[in-house]
């Protein structure tokens, strides 16, 4: 019986001890400072800003940031601050806690992906590329993508509303994403497509009916260029409905 009764309070007591612990853990992690801020750019994500950019931006949300505890830092809001800047698609911010209960380091995480660009613009007043939701982001010199590229009388709106949808097509055809390095856009409006191979120039008009005027061009280059070859033409025009005229050197 006292055997028994020696084993439950010690079971009790162990109990207690567990439960004083955690306690103790609880209230010392509520308490646990932010020491360090780390910053995460997944591999394979453009880098149009880095980590030390990132940085400046988090310490720009939060000035205070290092001074906090923890649990104090508003995670959600410097995700949605983060979020406002053009080149980045997805921020994640979270907390990681590392030690033992006597010693906790607080550790704050951010894991930004960047958007990745679909075409890039370059107007002669501005330089900037596209995703395919229409964002623009603005160009970095540390950074070059390797896309598409728009030149001319190319603004926002313009390569909004009329170039990414017409690149989008090319980029969904693996023919013409081989084939289409520049598109060149006219102070009217009309564009010139500067292709891979060759080294003549494609008039096709405004990027309308472009489905249309692609399966005549492609039509062209595995039956009309077979036989001639590409050498003997300078420019080939799709500007006029149902038509490809080329015009020899």
């Amino acid at each position: 019986m006292f055997k028994k009764l020696l084993n439950i309070a010690l079971f009790v007591l162990m109990v207690a001890v567990i439960i004083s612990s955690l306690a103790f853990s609880s209230g010392k992690l509520s308490k646990v400072m932010c020491n360090e801020l780390k910053v995460i750019i997944p591999d394979g994500s453009p880098r149009f800003i880095d980590e030390e950019e990132i940085t400046r931006l988090i310490r720009k949300a939060d000035g205070k940031l290092l001074e906090k505890q923890l649990n104090a830092i508003n995670t959600e809001a410097l995700e949605v601050q983060l979020e406002k800047t053009p080149a980045i698609k997805n921020a994640e911010v979270f907390r990681h806690v590392t030690g033992d209960r006597l010693d906790f380091n607080g550790k704050l995480v951010v894991e930004v992906h960047q958007r990745d660009p679909l075409f890039r613009v370059i107007n002669g007043n501005s330089d900037f590329y596209m995703d395919d939701e229409g964002v623009s982001i603005p160009a970095n010199p540390k950074f070059t993508a390797h896309v598409l590229l728009v030149t001319g009388k190319a603004g926002e709106n313009y390569a909004r509303e009329k170039v990414l949808p017409f690149v989008n097509y090319i980029e969904g055809d693996d023919f013409w994403k081989a084939q289409i390095r520049q598109v060149h856009v006219e102070a009217d409006g009309e564009i010139i497509l500067v292709p891979l191979i060759g080294d003549q120039l494609i008039e096709f008009g405004e990027p309308v009916d472009y489905q249309e005027k692609l399966r005549n061009l492609k039509a062209l280059y595995e039956q009309g260029f077979e036989q001639t070859g590409w050498a003997r033409y300078k420019k080939i025009s799709l500007k006029y409905k149902n038509q490809v005229v080329c015009t020899k050197k």
